[in-house]
């Protein structure tokens, strides 16, 4: 893990400027909202930024992040939230003593585990912590067939959005389209210069592996939405791929 605290140290302070418009708030406030006085972990928690979501509305959150200097942040921005704590840990790895109404991934965590034991491990985590009836929410890291194909070819697949700050992101992703194993390269510009490059190695989900993953750790695909919105997934259409999972019958 420590390429990935490499990365996130690189773009740490590009991060909540990426971020700020991803339009997803609805989404984790709502689910936060599910049961009364629900309690919430939180994998990958970052920054914080989702964290703030779930405070507003939840009685209890734990925000478990890998990258200490990502979770400072995070404690720096909720420093009043008492229903708030965090904890510095692994998700292939951490057991907590409480069980929680719903656990989340947010901007997808798993995206950094590229070997099938450490997904199948990180699964496991998220659903031993779920409380009866509770719910598991993973915002996948997931293309279209479309991205696919391009995220194959010679250039690879190009993104590009804006930032606050004046911030210009643009995202090269190049992929081996029948594993979905990547390699994910980041620039951040401003005022036509080049402030920071970063990179990391990436895995994608397919609905495929997303069940059996599902399987495996005793949970169920409850919903897949193709958006925040909660519209239904659609494999040729959607622009993500967002699954609610609950415990098997």
């Amino acid at each position: 893990m420590n390429e990935v605290r490499a990365y996130y140290h690189r773009v740490l302070p590009f991060y909540d400027l990426e971020l700020a418009d991803r339009g997803d708030e609805g989404l984790w406030s709502w689910a936060a909202s599910n049961p009364k006085g629900c309690r919430v972990l939180e994998l990958g928690a970052g920054t914080g930024r989702a964290t703030a979501f779930f405070a507003r509305v939840a009685a209890r959150v734990v925000a478990l992040e890998l990258t200490p200097e990502m979770i400072a942040v995070a404690r720096q921005r909720l420093a009043g939230a008492a229903n708030v704590a965090f904890v510095v840990g692994d998700m292939r790895e951490t057991e907590l003593r409480v069980r929680f109404d719903l656990v989340a991934a947010v901007d997808d965590p798993f995206v950094h585990l590229t070997g099938d034991e450490d997904r199948e491990r990180a699964f496991a985590t998220a659903a031993r912590h779920l409380a009866p009836g509770g719910r598991f929410l993973l915002d996948a890291a997931w293309f279209s067939p479309d991205q696919r194909r391009a995220a194959g070819g010679e250039g690879g697949l190009v993104k590009e959005h804006s930032g606050r700050g004046g911030l210009l992101v643009r995202e090269t992703w190049r992929c081996d389209p029948r594993a979905r194993l990547c390699a994910a390269f980041f620039e951040y510009r401003r005022q036509g210069e080049t402030v920071e490059r970063a990179s990391f190695p990436a895995r994608l989900w397919s609905r495929e592996e997303l069940e059996h993953r599902a399987r495996t750790a005793g949970l169920q695909v409850a919903h897949l939405w193709g958006d925040y919105d909660r519209r239904p997934w659609e494999r040729g259409t959607s622009p993500r791929m967002i699954a609610e999972l609950r415990q098997g019958g």
